[in-house]
């Protein structure tokens, strides 16, 4: 199972959707944490219609603009059970068939640590319960001076002795990570630039050992100043969907042309053995015709998506990046953002068509 966890900075903001279906299409998470949506009532209930039939959705309202988390999952999947005990976080049981149950606990932390102490101990009331948990999400907290770069020196504050403690005493083991190191930035200029990891994934060791090939990579920064977590519990191999004919495609003379050209070649044997080898030979040459010219302009979103990587990996190894090349990542986020509403605009277009 996949699990996506992403601190979005608003999701009525317009690039929150477009790059949310981007993450969905590629990662392809069955179980989704949306935190810090800053949205309550009219607004909830917008979003929810435009996610569509394929989620069921559960979601802990913001305060005003402040908070707000939203849990998504796969129809079909397993078997949910949902609830919250504060507004700092969700608890999700999943009961799939012929597998132990497990909890899934999805966190947004308040910036307050006085508040704080409550998330702790409904965490901490959770795992005495016995059952395999995992708990991802933003903790807005870091636990020691290696979780920070850039502003002010670290000092050990209370709120953070209080997050080791919290650990220690739940006994929770951090997953790790791959992809860069820290989790948000604060998209100042120059000494003011701060980095911090202030999203991670702990697990009970019941839960490491029910999966214990589970990976956490960092995904690039894009549409938020939080990486989205993706958290895997296997190491299987991933789906590859079947061939579709695509609608879109049919706007295209060239199509015509392929499906036409395949269906005139050759092909010895019986009725039924033709049929079949001109249908393959169709399905390959829309495929490659696809890659290489329709594929084109969603090839352009693969490489802003991988140039934003490898500026955010240069900038988390060497500390920072020069002005030109900091221009360049705001002027890549920027672009990425333009390709996806295109997309969306093209595929809205094509579809009525």
């Amino acid at each position: 199972m996949r699990i996506l966890a992403w601190n979005c900075r608003g999701a009525a903001k317009p690039s929150f959707m477009s790059s949310f279906k981007r993450l969905v299409q590629i990662q392809c998470p069955e179980i989704c944490v949306i935190s810090e949506t800053r949205l309550s009532g009219e607004g909830l209930a917008r979003l929810r219609r435009r996610l569509g039939r394929d989620w069921e959705t559960y979601a802990v309202e913001s305060q005003g603009l402040s908070g707000g988390i939203l849990l998504l999952w796969r129809r079909g999947v397993a078997t949910f059970d949902v609830f919250h005990n504060c507004s700092q976080q969700v608890v999700m049981v999943v009961s799939a068939p012929d597998a132990p149950p497990w909890v899934l606990c999805g966190v947004y932390a308040s910036t307050n640590h006085r508040v704080r102490r409550v998330l702790w101990q409904e965490i901490a009331s959770l795992i005495a319960q016995g059952v395999p948990t995992v708990v991802v999400g933003d903790f807005n907290c870091i636990l020691s001076s290696g979780d920070k770069r850039g502003g002010a020196a670290f000092t050990d504050k209370v709120d953070r002795r209080e997050f080791r403690d919290f650990v220690s005493r739940t006994g929770l083991v951090d997953l790790g990570y791959s992809g860069p190191q820290f989790t948000w930035c604060n998209n100042q200029l120059g000494s003011a630039r701060v980095w911090e990891r202030l999203d991670r994934a702990f697990a009970s060791p019941d839960w490491f050992l029910l999966f214990p090939t589970c990976r956490v990579t960092h995904l690039p920064r894009i549409a938020s100043d939080h990486c989205p977590l993706l958290i895997s519990t296997s190491l299987g191999p991933r789906h590859h969907s079947p061939f579709r004919f695509e609608k879109v495609w049919l706007s295209y003379p060239q199509s015509w042309d392929i499906v036409r050209d395949a269906w005139r070649l050759p092909v010895r044997g019986d009725a039924m053995h033709r049929v079949s080898r001109k249908l393959e030979l169709a399905k390959r040459r829309l495929r490659r015709w696809n890659r290489e010219v329709v594929g084109d302009i969603f090839r352009r979103v693969e490489g802003v998506e991988a140039a934003i990587s490898e500026l955010q990996s240069r900038e988390d190894l060497e500390g920072m990046l020069s002005t030109s090349d900091t221009g360049d990542l705001r002027g890549f986020l920027a672009t990425h953002h333009s390709l996806l509403r295109q997309h969306e605009i093209f595929w809205r277009q094509k579809s009525r068509v």
